[in-house]
């Protein structure tokens, strides 16, 4: 087993549900108290079941939601002691945080900062008001603007940005207006994330009763092209399908840990997900059971699964695929199988979806707008 480690911790509170969000959360923050002494007494109970843990180097830490900016620093660094009682942190760690631009403040930020967080990830989705408030976010576009400003006032120097774009009736002037403002910014990584409509969220009702329309694909792909054109215009690469890094440095190195498909990573939290020693396994969705079963000294595992041959070939095709690349050598040692012997390959790179670069499968440029079904064409064995 690999010495090195990435832990994921889930905060489920937020102030306002996102219309589109089929996250777990709550928006009630009064057990939010409780909930930190529930997450430190998870981690004794996972290190308890999987003693094999204790001690392994954490080279990335992240905390999702929900809207982890909810923590107070207090709670934050009681969290802190408990990751260090029992794991190493790297000196090298990329420890993110994500944040709501209207929960953050320069102190807030700087106490973050003390306690060793080192990337910040702001969910902004518009700098349009309209947009902003179609989307249910607490925040307006002046206050996601000082939020990053704040965040480099207080010592950061990797930041991150997330872009909405596809939203119902959105215009190429509104998502280039959103655009030039997190460009004028700065910050060190964009994510651009097409709007899907999920199941069971306010968005997936709304679309059933016709109260509202999806986009058509021709034009989310449009503004798909768009947002890959300017981005990489202001000096952006794209290495993921919907993000974009100034450097190879700044890169969300914890999901690439996700995306590379064989690389372990434990994870707290209710609804969290984690992938350990080829088993998946994955906590409850529910706050209530999350913290009766913890109450009971349980670890609140709802399910768990060791993946196929075949289950776990398809996902690394789509996860390794989508990122930044198959490696080919490693696949066919695992597989069994030479991928650049497949009788799609051909057809894919002549078609101008994907490369082969050095030992490498790669997604081109018009490959990352297509990636579902080049992957489906190569599931096909």
């Amino acid at each position: 087993m690999n010495s090195d480690l990435s832990a994921y911790f889930h905060i489920p509170f937020c102030d306002t549900k996102c219309v589109y969000c089929d996250f777990y959360s709550i928006e009630d923050r009064s057990s939010q108290t409780k909930f930190v002494e529930l997450l430190n007494k998870e981690v004794d109970l996972k290190i308890k079941a999987h003693p094999e843990l204790q001690g392994r180097s954490l080279k990335t830490i992240f905390f999702g939601g929900g809207t982890p900016s909810l923590l107070s620093p207090q709670e934050l660094s009681s969290i802190v002691e408990q990751i260090k009682k029992y794991f190493i942190i790297s000196e090298d760690v990329e420890f993110t945080l994500e944040c709501n631009p209207g929960t953050v403040t320069l102190e807030k930020l700087s106490a973050y900062r003390e306690l060793g967080v080192n990337r910040l990830s702001f969910g902004v989705q518009s700098f349009n008001e309209d947009e902003l408030q179609w989307l249910s976010r607490i925040h307006n576009a002046d206050e996601a603007r000082t939020a990053i400003t704040l965040a480099r006032q207080a010592g950061f120097e990797n930041v991150s940005l997330d872009l909405m774009f596809a939203l119902p009736n959105q215009t190429k002037e509104k998502l280039s207006y959103s655009l030039d403002e997190a460009l004028a910014l700065g910050t060190d990584h964009i994510s651009a994330y097409n709007l899907t409509v999920e199941e069971g969220t306010p968005l997936n009702r709304m679309v059933k009763l016709g109260q509202i329309g999806e986009m058509q694909q021709e034009e989310a792909a449009e503004l798909f092209e768009m947002v890959q054109s300017r981005l990489a215009d202001a000096g952006y690469k794209q290495y993921e399908i919907s993000n974009y890094a100034k450097s190879r440095e700044k890169r969300a190195h914890h999901n690439l840990i996700y995306w590379d498909g064989f690389k372990d990573y434990v994870s707290f939290g209710p609804s969290a997900h984690e992938f350990l020693g080829g088993m998946r396994a994955w906590n409850i969705s529910s706050l209530d059971q999350y913290g009766a079963m913890i109450a009971e000294n349980k670890l609140p595992r709802i399910n768990s699964e060791e993946l196929s041959l075949d289950k776990r070939r398809t996902e690394i095709l789509f996860v390794q695929l989508r990122a930044t690349g198959i490696d080919l050598a490693s696949f066919k040692k695992i597989f069994g199988e030479d991928l650049l012997a497949h009788p799609e390959l051909p057809m894919l790179i002549e078609e101008g979806m994907v490369d082969h670069i050095e030992d490498y499968l790669r997604l081109t440029k018009k490959g990352y707008r297509f990636c579902d079904a080049v992957v489906l064409r190569l599931m096909r064995n």
